[in-house]
């Protein structure tokens, strides 16, 4: 299964198992970026403030999650440690930052370092930050045969785990053996090993060591 080509279109369907969380002080952003990601296919999710947003998350894991950099309530340091634990506890979400006006280099700097994907200035053009969410999961569509031999456009990538091979996961990454998983999980050792294997296919990687590095980075 090859990469997506650039030849071969990025469809709105492609976005339909996509989950985003939304969560910013003002009322009119957050309409207009949720109706722009709703009309580019994503599934969208208005959160009310950064509290509600961890406990979603805990709930359902998200794709993408955009945040204001700070607000009335924070500082630009409480919005970074949302973003690390974020980053440190759910691997392979993303996260856009919004800004509230044209942010210094050093405070992009700490946000990305922090594990944030982009920070983005108001007043926001939906339709770039659409754009970006495009680029970032464009490289977990795959096209390749299907059994028949024609083309077939496959989504790959974190978005795809299922709740039990996303905690596999997180002990894979953390140098736990799939016996030490399983003891901890409940599990069969035959069935560790079935869920890593699945989790290798949708990831796209060839090796644990890539499994983790693509882990880390996402």
């Amino acid at each position: 299964m090859e990469r997506l080509a650039d030849e071969v279109s990025y469809r709105p369907y492609l976005n339909r198992d996509r989950l985003i969380y939304l969560t910013h002080p003002d009322q009119k952003v957050t309409k207009t970026l949720c109706d722009e990601f709703i009309a580019e296919g994503f599934q969208v999710s208005i959160v009310p403030d950064i509290a509600g947003l961890m406990r979603l998350i805990e709930l359902r894991r998200p794709d993408l999650v955009l945040m204001a950099l700070f607000d009335e309530s924070g500082t630009v340091e409480d919005t970074l440690e949302v973003v690390a634990a974020i980053r440190a506890q759910h691997l392979g979400i993303h996260t856009f930052l919004l800004a509230p006006d044209i942010v210094r280099a050093e405070i992009v700097c700490k946000a990305m370092k922090a594990g944030a994907s982009s920070v983005f200035s108001s007043p926001y053009p939906p339709m770039e930050l659409a754009s970006a969410a495009r680029e970032i999961f464009r490289g977990d569509i795959h096209v390749g045969p299907d059994k028949n031999g024609s083309a077939s456009v496959t989504v790959k990538g974190f978005g795809t785990l299922t709740h039990r091979e996303r905690q596999i996961l997180q002990f894979v990454v953390e140098g736990q053996t799939n016996k030490e998983i399983a003891v901890d999980l409940g599990l069969s050792y035959r069935t560790v090993e079935v869920h890593r294997r699945h989790i290798m296919e949708k990831i796209g990687a060839r090796n644990t060591a890539e499994l983790v590095r693509l882990a880390i980075k996402n």
